[in-house]
């Protein structure tokens, strides 16, 4: 199931990548976490591949990640910067806002046939 337009938004598009904002009223952060909320780092890392197939222009699904790192939360209503670096085989991705990097890790993506859900 997509996070696109439910989760989070696409604000900008730019070469490297994607800037992103999340919807606070979305009910995942009813349960993570209901006085504090924060983007799930699963989320992340989905919306980053959801980011590869809008990039390439078809469905994949991520085969391998290495050296993932959660290094500040995401809230609700932040802007988070996706940036997009292919190398070789493998893709470097970082998420970050106006001051800090907030994941980031090297992912190996397969593309599927059809649009799988």
């Amino acid at each position: 199931m997509s996070l696109q337009n439910s989760l989070y938004k696409v604000v900008r598009s730019e070469d490297a990548g994607y800037t992103v904002r999340f919807d606070a009223s979305h009910p995942i952060f009813a349960g993570h976490f209901p006085e504090h909320p924060v983007v799930p780092g699963a989320c992340l890392v989905q919306v980053a591949e959801e980011l590869t197939a809008l990039t390439i222009g078809r469905p994949v699904r991520f085969t391998a990640i290495k050296n993932l790192k959660f290094r500040q939360p995401v809230t609700p209503d932040t802007e988070v910067t996706v940036t997009i670096q292919h190398q070789l085989s493998t893709i470097n991705y970082q998420l970050s806002t106006i001051n800090s990097t907030c994941a980031s890790f090297t992912a190996t993506y397969m593309c599927l046939d059809t649009d799988v859900q």
